[in-house]
């Protein structure tokens, strides 16, 4: 079985001359197979493509996908048109359900299959709405998604979706959070609206307009939103975006509080793994076809992913596996790269104090705290991007900044990297384009990129630079959990072969746990006051940081990965008469 995608963004016939056309061997050979209409798209016939993969090659603009399906594979659930993305397979909406997987593979498909936005077509085109319906009907008569159609097409269940991009909300609604709040509310859900809004801590900002909100106060307003609707099924689309850690477990708890049944899509693990009670795998290539397995409980899918292989379905998904290992602080060595002082950031209205404190070569340092207490001003004032007021932090290390958003540029990606001094003891090709998944994207302009596209150029950037020191704030908004993974194993093996020193601000703490030799914590009042700690180890500042929090961390037997215990629990019991929140 093949599927021939061409991305209709990619592919402008006007500006090359027909390659696909011209080198194909079967329409050489007389058969039609690969039209051009004018003014239009290539359109390739399937049924008659001999999977050479000629038309992939010549094509200029990196617009066509040959891919033969795995087997096993199974009928089409839903495609985009013709030579459009494809989706296999449909999860079962019943209880509390994740999915995990790369972008582009149809998580957000299946999000809008549920919620009625679309119908599954099978791979047939058709404009007929009913006969759609009939058709799913008839295809999964007798199981649990045939009567959730059922129920779906005759209105008897209600579907509350959060959607993947919150910031377009302000565009979608003119008005203030209580406006839209009172309108989302049934009559006999509004005694929902004043504690979910306290829970989600919204409540202080009911009279501000949508437009003057941060991505934050968006996404737990649209959470909210969806909350307060009447509803059978509640759909959350990256409910973890623009969230510090403890406004991502707030969010997790009021999730599982007020949802009858939830279906949850997120590239946090563990957050995706307290939230759901089953997962499903999506895997396949992504913006050309998408596969979902088989359910399986939470511990056992996440597991499987991290492992890259799906034992049921004898599918490998990754070549190695991501194993979280536990590493004595002697390896990440002794010798120190820079002894920094005591200094003082005054920025007006915010201040941060930062102890001094000792770099070592050969370390990773994971920052964590709120948003808002300065540990991107602590990183700017690193890399010498801010003054301090008191202190000097002059220093003749070469750094490289990753910063935390990033202005895009009208330049090739390309040129980009030919602007940098790329180190010498690293391979561009082997150890940047190679695990980031960049090649594709060198022809591309940088303002025409996605936002994930975006940060892996500019992790690739920060990390192919000569430096001693590399500071990363937020590498993980935009990835999916695919390529959190391969960042996370690129920053630590070119951290320690190359006997540097890198700095990371993150909310992941899977990827905290994972990446740190040492942590760094910042307390004090958001938006006011900063305080950051010295560098310390691991446990001491888990520890620290979970009590305040107040969640504890198992570590998952198998996978030896970091896991929330469900409070209450005995293990929870457990570590805290210990008083101990974090396994080590």
């Amino acid at each position: 079985m093949r599927i021939v995608v061409v991305d209709k963004k990619k592919c402008t016939p006007e500006k090359c001359a027909s390659e696909c056309l011209k080198f194909c061997p079967v329409a050489r050979g007389g058969t039609e197979i690969i039209t051009i209409p004018e003014g239009g798209k290539a359109i390739i016939l399937e049924d008659p493509c001999i999977g050479c993969g000629i038309c992939v090659h010549k094509c200029p603009f990196d617009a066509i996908s040959v891919i033969n399906l795995p087997e096993g594979t199974g009928s089409m659930t839903h495609r985009y048109g013709q030579n459009g993305f494809g989706l296999f397979g449909l999860p079962s909406p019943t209880g509390s359900v994740g999915l995990i997987g790369p972008n582009g593979t149809g998580k957000s498909t299946i999000a809008n299959l549920f919620s009625g936005k679309l119908t599954p077509n099978f791979g047939a085109e058709s404009e007929d709405e009913q006969a759609n319906r009939e058709k799913v009907l008839n295809t999964y008569a007798g199981t649990e998604l045939g009567s959730y159609f059922k129920e779906l097409f005759d209105n008897k269940i209600r579907v509350a979706l959060k959607p993947q991009e919150v910031t377009h909300l302000p565009k979608m609604f003119k008005g203030t959070v209580s406006e839209l709040l009172n309108k989302v509310s049934e009559a006999n859900e509004t005694n929902k609206l004043e504690p979910i809004s306290q829970e989600l801590g919204i409540s202080h900002i009911f009279s501000r307009s949508l437009s003057d909100l941060s991505g934050g106060e968006l996404q737990r307003v649209a959470i909210a939103a969806a909350l307060l609707k009447k509803s059978d099924l509640v759909i959350v689309d990256e409910p973890g975006s623009f969230l510090d850690v403890y406004e991502r477990l707030r969010v997790a708890e009021v999730l599982r509080k007020y949802s009858k049944r939830l279906f949850v899509i997120e590239h946090d693990l563990i957050m995706l793994d307290y939230l759901s009670d089953t997962v499903n795998l999506m895997y396949g290539r992504p913006g050309v076809f998408g596969i979902v397995s088989m359910k399986k409980n939470t511990r056992t899918g996440v597991n499987e992913f991290l492992d890259g292989f799906l034992t049921a379905e004898n599918v490998r998904i990754r070549d190695e596996p991501l194993t979280f290992l536990i590493r004595p602080p002697s390896e990440a060595g002794t010798e120190s790269l820079l002894d920094f002082p005591k200094f003082l950031v005054d920025l007006g209205g915010f201040k941060l104090t930062s102890p001094a404190g000792q770099i070592r070569k050969s370390e990773i340092i994971g920052v964590l705290g709120r948003n808002a207490l300065g540990k991107t001003t602590w990183v700017k004032t690193l890399a010498g991007q801010i003054k301090p007021k008191e202190g000097k932090l002059d220093t003749d290390l070469k750094i490289s900044y990753k910063p935390q958003y990033i202005e895009p540029e009208e330049i090739p990606v390309a040129a980009m990297f030919k602007m940098i001094e790329v180190d010498t003891a690293i391979n561009l090709n082997r150890d940047i384009y190679t695990p980031l998944e960049l090649s594709h994207l060198l022809t591309r302009f940088v303002n025409e990129l996605s936002g994930g596209e975006l940060q892996r150029v500019t992790i690739g950037l920060c990390l192919a630079q000569e430096a001693d020191l590399y500071l990363f704030d937020e590498p993980s908004a935009y990835l999916d959990s695919e390529q959190r993974v391969k960042v996370a194993k690129l920053i630590r093996r070119l951290t320690q072969s190359r006997n540097k020193a890198t700095i990371v601000v993150e909310h992941d703490l899977m990827l905290i746990d994972y990446l740190s030799d040492r942590l760094m914590l910042f307390t004090g009042k958001p938006g006011t006051e900063g305080v950051a700690s010295s560098p310390m180890d691991v446990k001491t500042g888990m520890n620290a940081f979970l009590k305040d929090v107040n969640i504890t961390l198992r570590r998952d037997p198998q996978s030896r990965r970091p896991r929330i215990n469900k409070p209450g629990s005995k293990k929870d019991k457990e570590l805290r008469a210990e008083n101990q929140f974090y396994e080590a």
